[in-house]
């Protein structure tokens, strides 16, 4: 993997981590009953998740064609391929790539995004992204200090 390569990673992780920093900030205090009181806010939210689910893709993208493996058919397949290259354990990648479902929810609007769903992951998932930093820079550290 080339230095140019491993810096496009990284700078993917920063984006990554500004937007797990925006999204603690922006979702602070936020409940049903006043998510979309501040439309402004809530399209930020919807936005900085999909960035982020962007770029665990991207991620995966850039070291899966990066190894010579064949790029997989959907995201899904994309982050799943994380777990069978020994990048993140199985489990993890199984629950994370669902993010790919709701990826397409936001951007292509297929249905009217849950805002329920939306809290739920501002609560309970947005520590699988900080996660998912950690076991990309432990790989990279492990194969390319």
């Amino acid at each position: 993997m080339t230095k140019d390569i491993i810096s496009l990673i990284n700078e993917k992780l920063r984006e990554m981590e500004k937007n797990l920093v925006f999204l603690k900030q922006a979702s602070y205090k936020v409940s049903k009953d006043n998510i979309k009181d501040d439309i402004i806010r809530y399209w930020g939210i919807e936005r900085g998740l999909q960035i982020l689910i962007e770029s665990v893709i991207d991620i995966a993208n850039i070291i899966i064609s990066s190894n010579d493996i064949e790029k997989p058919l959907t995201y899904r397949e994309t982050i799943l391929e994380m777990s069978r290259i020994g990048i993140v354990p199985k489990v993890f990648a199984e629950e994370l790539s669902k993010m790919a479902g709701f990826r397409n929810i936001l951007v292509h609007d297929y249905a009217e995004v849950d805002e329920g769903i939306i809290l739920e992951v501002l609560d309970k998932k947005l520590d699988d992204f900080i996660e998912y930093i950690n076991y990309i820079n432990k790989w990279l550290k492990e194969n390319y200090s």
